[in-house]
């Protein structure tokens, strides 16, 4: 382990807790850009504690004094170094934007690929939510981590420097002018738990509005196509009123945190300003001198606040910490495995369900090359049995599932899904073309491979006829497509993958019979070795010349009192319809 790897566990441990272990790579990166910020911010601290000295100087070398050629002197000093620190200045706010951002970026990154790598069987967690943890608290954790280890430095070499002047000037004074350190310490000690609290009040606050604005833009077409704009926007007032409640309450609470330290910071330079004016009047201490002594209170105040103040702030730091630790879990990861032998497609269930199952545990053997109906009750379990072929979601205890003798819970999740290829009814496209959207499954493939995969899935002929043809626009959730062509996009992009087993479940529920049929035809086509497995409530994927049709049946334990199976009446009347 480097230096630099122990100095970042060191800081991550110190800074935020034991919990933040995971940080420590992250700080690990950044502290060479934290080194020359702070290399270059301990310059305009050194050329910073200049000018009151030279102040001094000018009134009692050169204003008492009567020296005019002292005034031009200092005057002049003043001026120069008044230019370094602005241009030190801009040179370190310039280079602090990069590297902060580049840590902000590094620390996003990280989050997002653990939300990518989570498990498939984790409970789903509200976009809105995720959002806000990997926008708010990634922020919150880069300007405590980058912008706190900066100011902590900065400010213990202001205060140094500026109590070492203070005792060179009048070391009575400055006892008097340091005293004010504990009492503020010992007044953040008491308030950090309540400041703790009342963060964490706001975080979950802000993560359940973001959560419901996601869904409620996501959702406005079915909002307008039953006229409920208005009323669902009736839940939006009480969630609003919620969090400014809890943020000013939390303001109130930080303005009142600051206030109590100015006001102790305050009584401090009063009773050294009536003491040093005492001084002067007598003739004991020059006029330049306290001067210059109340510009050094003034210039630690600020670095005095700022490390009293990270104290306090670390305590919101921290809420946000345990909001993203929760997401780079090492537990919530998808483990990883082996890739998948080379194998012709077959698949073995023992005892198979998923913990989301209604139905009784499946044993099943479908041998390579077979068509296959999953069927059963809407709502028993036929999509997740399916998924656990693809390790897409959580086994019952005792399921197990093997992919031509394999284990799916030894293997690589990514070469599985690969292998075991599901389209699901309502697949996500994303913004961008159409082209980048098919290339998700397979980078390599040249237009000839999209359009014999659009071919198999009915879109060829239409989108030739089309200008952009490839380069064809996908809207933000694929808003400017029908429902049957979001379906097909899906199905041609699964067909891309090198897969062995396809499931289609509900894969072409939103496209006509006719165009289904024909898709249906062009696969058996294309893949007439492959294993095909179907999940199909009615249309043509229920006409298929299957070799096996599977019906779940309901487990006795799930039945209600009434003795109904899982949604037995909202089946009943789909049948009727």
């Amino acid at each position: 382990m480097s230096l630099r790897d122990v100095l970042a566990r060191l800081a991550a441990r110190r800074v935020f807790g034991p919990e933040a272990g995971w940080l420590a790579p992250v700080i690990a990166t950044a502290l060479p850009g934290i080194g020359v910020v702070l290399a270059t911010s301990l310059a305009a601290a050194t050329l910073g504690l200049a000018p009151p000295w030279l102040t001094k100087q000018l009134i009692d070398k050169g204003l008492l004094a009567g020296d005019a050629g002292a005034l031009w002197l200092y005057a002049a000093a003043l001026f120069a170094v008044g230019l370094v620190a602005l241009g030190s200045g801009m040179v370190n706010s310039l280079l602090h934007l990069r590297y902060s951002a580049a840590m902000l970026a590094d620390l996003r990154g990280r989050m997002l690929a653990a939300v990518l790598g989570q498990t498939a069987a984790r409970p789903a967690q509200q976009v809105g939510e995720l959002m806000a943890r990997l926008d708010g608290d990634t922020a919150e954790i880069q300007r405590f981590a980058f912008d706190g280890l900066l100011a902590a430095a900065g400010s213990v070499f202001r205060l140094a420097g500026g109590a070492a002047m203070l005792f060179v000037l009048e070391w009575r004074l400055a006892l008097l002018a340091v005293a004010a350190a504990p009492l503020n310490l010992i007044f953040l000690s008491w308030a950090r738990p309540r400041t703790q609290a009342r963060a964490e009040a706001v975080r979950d606050s802000r993560g359940a509005l973001s959560s419901w604005l996601v869904e409620t833009v996501a959702g406005l077409p079915s909002l307008r196509s039953i006229g409920a704009e208005a009323t669902r926007a009736e839940g939006f007032a009480p969630l609003q009123a919620t969090q400014i409640v809890l943020l000013i309450r939390q303001r109130r609470w930080l303005e009142l945190t600051g206030a109590v330290p100015h006001l102790v910071n305050a009584v401090v330079r009063s009773a050294v300003l009536v003491a040093g004016g005492l001084m002067v009047i007598a003739g004991t201490w020059p006029l330049g001198s306290l001067i210059a002594f109340l510009a050094y209170i003034g210039m630690m105040t600020g670095p005095l606040q700022n490390l009293l103040g990270l104290y306090h702030a670390q305590a919101q730091a921290k809420v946000a910490l345990a909001r993203l630790s929760a997401l780079a879990a090492t537990e919530a990861a998808e483990t990883g495995g082996r890739s998948p032998a080379p194998g012709p497609g077959a698949l073995r269930f023992v005892a198979a369900r998923a913990q989301a199952g209604r139905h009784l545990p499946v044993e099943l053997t479908i041998r390579a090359g077979q068509r296959v109906l999953l069927d059963g009750p809407s709502g028993i379990g036929k999509s997740t049995l399916a998924a656990l072929a693809a390790r897409l979601a959580a086994p019952a205890p005792g399921a197990r599932v093997f992919l031509d003798g394999e284990d799916v819970a030894g293997l690589d999740p990514v070469a599985l899904r690969r292998a075991v290829a599901i389209v699901p009814q309502s697949a996500a496209l994303f913004r961008g073309t159409l082209a980048d959207n098919l290339r998700l499954a397979d980078p390599a493939a040249d237009d000839a491979a999209l359009w014999r995969a659009l071919g198999d899935a009915g879109l060829a002929g239409p989108l030739r006829q089309r200008e952009q043809g490839l380069d064809t626009p996908i809207a933000e959730a694929s808003r400017n497509l029908s429902g049957g062509e979001r379906q097909r996009i899906a199905l041609a992009r699964a067909l891309l993958l090198p897969f062995r087993v396809l499931v289609l479940d509900e894969s072409l529920s939103e496209v006509d019979a006719a165009a289904a049929a024909e898709i249906l035809s062009a696969i058996m086509r294309r893949h007439p070795e492959r294993t095909l497995v179907v999940i199909a409530h009615a249309g043509p994927a229920r006409d298929l010349g299957f070799d096996q049709v599977v019906t779940l049946t309901v487990d006795p334990a799930f039945r209600n009192a009434r003795g109904d199976a899982p949604n037995q009446r909202e089946n009943a009347r789909e049948n009727a319809v």
